[in-house]
């Protein structure tokens, strides 16, 4: 039976224990290894720690209060606040019981505090060698960092690039005629996530978009089919050995438009439904004006690479993020008296965090099922 009175007991022996020993907070689910807050709000892991930076007009030095909190009067959670000058920044974390070991769920709010609007320039310092994509943060391959959907207006781009979460794998394809020399690099999106790449085009406008394929894993058909997807264009559905053979390059040709006018023109492969390899792969993109029809075989050849508008060598040398370098960064604007929060999962000790294609956690149900496992625990 379910002891509420000792539950309380053991959330205030917690809460003592830490006010005891003042610093860092620890956030854990039963029966797994910790991870901390620190006295500066950093969020500390074994893969490395997450810190917010934050700058702007009216944005001033400020000291951090850490304390530890309850969450539904349940969940041991630990909350960091410090007065910016133009804004109050409050972050809050607690530990969700998600497959294998749980997930650390952060939410940064940003409150405005002088009673006039107010725009700042919200970072997240990583690690040097963390991989920056369009939902997630990786490291060496271990997704380190969830990022939430409604940030993605708030993030700069290059004017083209991969959104990064398919790895790149030059010289894996292995093709078996005179080709362009781009099919012989692909990236993958290990574990099933999407190959998505942007490019900026004017507004509205349409392309003649074409895709390159060259499957050199599958022999026989029916393993890896792909739905390829270019805005504004209809879908295609292909499988590369059932088409061109293993190791035969081959090319998909699209008429595409900026469909929702928002300046740019989003390519995705994905594996198509049913298929056995959830892997997808891509080799090589061309954007040529719109109306062009190029002779694919020529195309594939290597001949008319040239006079594309844009070639990518997809996974080669020449290709890259979306994303400029550096810190993960957002604009964030406030209206007098607004507020805004933005929250992130976090791998914890010997577990990755979730990816969002892959799975259906979101801060909602974490929430939930973190408040269930702590309700449910006997009371030590």
């Amino acid at each position: 039976m379910k002891n509420p009175i000792s539950r309380s007991c053991c959330l205030l022996l917690w809460l003592g224990a830490w006010a005891a020993a003042a610093e860092p907070v620890p956030l854990h689910s039963p029966g797994f290894p910790p991870s901390t807050m620190d006295a500066e709000g950093r969020l500390v892991e074994d893969w490395g720690s997450l810190d917010v930076t934050l700058s702007g007009e009216g944005v001033a030095d400020g000291s951090t209060v850490l304390e530890a909190v309850p969450l539904d009067d349940v969940i041991p959670a630990a909350r960091a606040t410090a007065d910016r000058g133009a804004v109050r920044l409050i972050r809050t974390a607690f530990r969700a019981p998600a497959f294998p070991s749980g997930v650390d769920v952060v939410t940064v709010r940003l409150e405005e505090a002088r009673g006039q609007s107010a725009e700042v320039l919200l970072g997240l310092a990583l690690p040097d060698k963390a991989a920056i994509g369009l939902r997630t943060v990786r490291l060496g391959g271990r997704v380190v960092l969830t990022l939430p959907a409604e940030s993605l207006a708030d993030r700069p781009l290059r004017e083209w690039g991969s959104c990064d979460e398919a790895a790149p794998l030059p010289g894996w394809a292995k093709p078996a005629v005179e080709c362009d020399p781009a099919f012989r690099n692909i990236r993958a999106g290990m574990g099933g996530v999407p190959i998505v790449y942007r490019f900026a085009v004017p507004p509205k406008s349409g392309v003649t978009v074409v895709l390159g394929l060259c499957e050199s894993h599958w022999a026989e058909p029916g393993q890896r089919p792909l739905t390829c997807r270019v805005e504004g264009a209809e879908p295609q559905t292909v499988d590369p050995v059932a088409k061109w053979g293993q190791h035969k390059p081959g090319a998909l040709a699209f008429a595409a438009r900026d469909e929702n006018g928002d300046g740019n023109l989003e390519v995705v492969v994905r594996a198509a439904s049913g298929a056995s390899d959830r892997n997808p792969i891509l080799n090589v993109i061309w954007i040529f004006p719109a109306g062009e029809s190029p002779n694919l075989q020529r195309l594939v050849s290597g001949v008319l690479s040239g006079a594309a508008l844009r070639y990518v060598d997809v996974g080669g040398e020449s290709d890259q993020s979306i994303y400029p370098p550096g810190k993960l960064e957002y604009r964030i604007k406030l209206e007098s008296g607004a507020a805004r929060e933005l929250t992130f999962f976090v791998a914890s000790p010997d577990s990755s965090a979730p990816t969002p294609d892959t799975s259906a956690w979101t801060a909602a149900t974490l929430r939930r099922a973190a408040a269930d496992v702590w309700r449910d625990w006997p009371a030590q």
